[in-house]
């Protein structure tokens, strides 16, 4: 029997359980005898390929090196496609699933910064469910969860504006490509009378502002366009520009973002 079915075997029923691969090969090894070197579950995932294989075999997500969620064959999973390369180590997206049906994406495509739309709703959902966690059930504060929210605003600029994420985080000041344009995204949980930091060093390398205000359970676009009037507005201390929300608000007065919020 080959491995891949003596997998299937040994964890029907287990559909939806974390299993680790010290677990998996000696289990395999008891009922089968099988060598545990020659177990290898990053071969038989949904979301990661490895050099070598067909990758037409699906069984697993991949979690960490160690672990792995069972969730089966022909399941209609949605999530990115990883691979690490053996000449730099760093993992690049190189496709992705959507509602079971895979795609890889043309080389050309590969480990640069395209994400596609429905990739970066899914990770907006999965953020949102990891943000109701911290905030309902650790009894976290949004302004202890700033990294989190910070991510979260990104993605919903991304979704907004139909654009995508940049390649590292904060990479030359920008945080969104939209149309060519690049954005800078700020996303806050501060009361009113709060204020936001940008780094005057890299003003110059964005064109447009997105400010996200995270409040009542939601998130509010607080601005969204030019730098300019950011600019003007702001107040220099050392080598940042500090705005305040209320006179972002004032910035913002009148603009309509629906049209906006209907494209998600």
């Amino acid at each position: 029997m080959k491995i891949y079915d003596q997998i299937k075997q040994v964890l029907e029923g287990r559909e939806g359980d974390i299993i680790t691969a010290g677990d998996l090969k000696h289990q395999l090894q008891l009922l089968h005898g099988t060598k545990p070197g020659s177990v290898i579950p990053s071969d038989f995932c949904y979301n990661r390929f490895n050099a070598g294989i067909t990758f037409t075999k699906h069984l697993f997500e991949y979690l960490t090196k160690s672990t792995y969620k069972y969730l089966g064959e022909n399941v209609t999973y949605t999530g990115l496609i990883y691979h690490k390369s053996k000449s730099t180590q760093e993992e690049v997206v190189i496709g992705e699933w959507r509602d079971g049906v895979k795609t890889i994406y043309p080389s050309e495509m590969q480990d640069n910064d395209t994400i596609s739309a429905d990739q970066i709703k899914h990770l907006y959902e999965e953020y949102i469910r990891v943000l109701r966690f911290e905030l309902h059930v650790l009894s976290c504060q949004p302004t202890e969860l700033r990294h989190l929210i910070g991510r979260i605003g990104e993605l919903y600029c991304a979704m907004m504006t139909n654009g995508h994420l940049a390649r590292e985080t904060n990479q030359h000041g920008f945080d969104v490509v939209s149309q060519g344009r690049l954005i800078s995204v700020k996303t806050t949980a501060q009361q009113s009378n709060g204020c936001i930091v940008f780094n005057k060093n890299t003003f110059e390398k964005f064109d447009d502002v997105f400010v996200v205000h995270y409040r009542d359970d939601d998130f509010h676009i607080l601005y969204y366009g030019s730098k300019t009037p950011v600019e003007e507005i702001a107040r220099t201390y050392k080598n940042t520009y500090e705005v305040d929300l209320g006179q972002l608000k004032k910035l913002n007065s009148g603009k309509d973002y629906s049209s906006l919020v209907s494209t998600i």
